[in-house]
């Protein structure tokens, strides 16, 4: 196996790598406090910012619009950020989700 370097990224997951540093940087103190985890998936130039919450809480919200904007800003006029707001009675991550989440709540 070839294993990417700075100088030659090979088969790495460059753009998807991009979006998710990008994501992280998008909500800068803004998720909300309820929000169980956060994360992005990508295909090619449809990016959904994911948010998990709990069961009962607000699935529209100005801090999650917020960060849905932010993204699209850094991201650029050519992919197409949507929303996903996911309600779960607790905090459910999976690496075979496809989505790549980058915060999470404690228990």
């Amino acid at each position: 196996m070839k294993f990417p370097t700075p100088d030659d990224p090979a088969a790495s997951p460059v753009w998807e790598n991009y979006v998710v540093a990008q994501a992280a940087q998008a909500p800068l103190r803004s998720i909300p406090p309820y929000a169980q985890a956060v994360g992005v998936e990508v295909h090619r130039h449809q990016v959904a910012l994911v948010v998990q919450v709990p069961l009962g809480a607000a699935t529209g919200d100005e801090d999650i619009d917020g960060i849905a904007d932010a993204l699209q800003d850094l991201l650029g006029p050519v992919p197409t950020v949507n929303t996903r707001v996911e309600p779960h009675p607790v905090c459910t991550l999976s690496p075979a989700d496809g989505v790549r989440w980058f915060v999470a709540s404690r228990p």
